[in-house]
């Protein structure tokens, strides 16, 4: 069965003056020779060939070797960023996928930069094929960590509590905001160290041991601030809600917000605590 998307064996039909035309059974492909791996095909050949979208809507065909299909997500690069639209990535061929703008932060600032990796998924949208963020909860494949080593990842998810790391080793690890020092973004790579295994996974920091001694909490409440605009916490938050969040006292949390207020860097609604404009 035809699969656009994935890799598909076909049958050369013809040959034309810039290409190829390929048999699908349901429609002919074109094949242009720049996508044909410098093979010179004949009639009746049989190709794999990688089936996508070019520019203009139209099926196409091509013998290169994407690194991720429909079936097998892959990390792969950002290349480009138009915030109009969202990101492109490099998927292996002469067609970058696009990673919409709707998948991503509303804060431009935790968007991917250049050069960034992302695990991401290959789906069909309306005569194209795009690109989404895989999921760590959808990621089963994760192998054993050491407690106490130091290991390189990739920012694959920023919630509400705090980051979601993954790496090429299928290896997975969630770093809380009350052990996150400064302000990341999808897809950078970061340096953690394994702290802790829990019945939901490995626990990790991105605090370097010299520096967590000398963390206060109004850093830690800012730096949160700094990625989500605001948090659903004020002070009349209960001490479970705090801890939920942050993994402070609700006596800390007071103080820290408190004196974060009198440096005009938050201001507050009935349930949240809002990052001023400008900082």
């Amino acid at each position: 069965m035809l699969v656009i998307g994935n890799v598909n064996k076909l049958k050369v039909l013809r040959e034309t003056d810039i290409g190829y035309m390929l048999n699908t059974r349901e429609e002919e492909v074109f094949l242009h020779k720049n996508e044909s791996n410098y093979l010179e095909l004949k009639a009746n050949d049989t190709v794999n060939a990688f089936l996508y979208f070019d520019e203009k809507s139209r099926l196409a065909a091509t013998l290169k070797t994407p690194f991720l299909t429909v079936d097998k997500p892959a990390y792969l690069e950002v290349v480009s960023i138009l915030p109009r639209l969202g990101v492109f990535l490099n998927m292996g061929i002469n067609k970058d996928v696009l990673l919409s703008k709707d998948d991503l932060p509303n804060n431009f600032n935790l968007w991917p930069k250049e050069g960034s990796k992302l695990f991401v998924s290959l789906h069909i949208k309306t005569n194209r094929l795009v690109a989404k963020i895989v999921n760590p909860a959808e990621i089963y494949e994760v192998n054993d960590l050491e407690i106490g080593a130091e290991k390189k990842f990739f920012v694959q998810r920023i919630g509400e509590q705090g980051i979601n790391l993954y790496n090429e080793d299928k290896e997975m690890v969630f770093v809380h905001n009350s052990l996150i020092r400064d302000v990341y973004h999808l897809g950078e790579e970061v340096s953690v160290k394994i702290i802790k295994m829990t019945d939901k996974g490995y626990l990790g920091t991105l605090i370097k041991q010299k520096e967590e001694q000398r963390l206060d909490d109004a850093t830690v409440i800012l730096n949160a601030l700094k990625r989500y605009g605001k948090i659903p916490l004020t002070a009349k938050s209960s001490s479970e809600e705090i801890d939920k969040f942050f993994k402070i006292s609700r006596k800390s949390f007071k103080r820290a917000i408190g004196y974060l207020y009198k440096e005009n860097k938050v201001k507050f609604t009935e349930n949240e605590t809002i990052l001023i404009d400008g900082e």
